[in-house]
Order: structure tokens, then sequence, then C-alpha cells
């Protein structure tokens, strides 16, 4: 039995577009430990921000960080799986280099996340518990 015509043009729809989009998110989760706890962490943060009661600002702050973790870790995983192909494993020190400043902006990424969620937590918090 032939395999299917494997597609290395331009997609022909959005449908199309959707699909290897979604399939990509779809691996990203599959292999990727560190996003699949980026997950769970959306869905905690959305969680506290609901029973807090935060407002619009702070759910618009929540959200930016989120997402903009959840996109330096696929970005992360992009370049991480680009370098892998490229050097086919072995090991290159501009290789290493490149690794090490996409993992770096993953942390920088966190650390902004971090720093929206206690800004946006204490005060919440505070206000629970007085």
């Amino acid at each position: 039995m032939a395999s299917p015509v494997k597609q290395t043009d331009k997609n022909h729809s959005f449908a199309q577009s959707l699909s290897h989009a979604w399939a990509g998110v779809r691996i990203a989760l599959r292999e990727e430990r560190n996003l699949r706890r980026d997950a769970a962490g959306f869905i905690l943060v959305a969680v506290a921000a609901s029973v807090l009661h935060a407002g619009l600002a702070d759910w618009l702050w929540l959200m930016a960080a989120v997402w903009l973790v959840i996109f330096a870790e696929l970005s992360n995983t992009l370049i991480e799986n680009l370098v892998d192909f490229v050097t086919r494993g072995a090991f290159s020190p501009q290789a290493k280099k490149i690794k090490d400043l996409s993992a770096g902006i993953v942390l920088l990424t966190a650390f902004f996340a971090v720093l929206v969620g206690i800004v946006v937590f204490i005060p919440l918090l505070w206000a629970a518990f007085h």
C-alpha cells in the first residue's frame, strides 16, 4: 500500500492551515513536558483569578504573561528541533549557544510571568483575607 502524498507546497485553504497549526500544538503538548506544565499553570492561574474575582486589567496582564510563556516555549521547541535537524544531533558549540540563547528567552519570559503574577495576585489575596 502506497503512503499518502506528503504536502510540500503552500496550504490551499484556511482550514488546511488551521489543521497543520493544530497538529503542531498537539505534537508540542505530547512531546514537551515544560509545555504541559505551562498549560497546567494556565489553568491554575485562570482558576485563581476567577476565585479571587480578578478585574479585567488583571485578567489581561495574566493572560498576556501566560501566552507569552507558551509562545516562548513553542519557539524554544522549534529552535531546538531545527538545531537538532541541522546538526543531526552532533555536538556543536554554535548549536549549544543557539539552544542556550533560546532557553534564555523562555527563562526571562517566565520571570516576567512570575512578576506579573506577584503584582496581580498579592493585592487580590490581600483583599480576600482582609
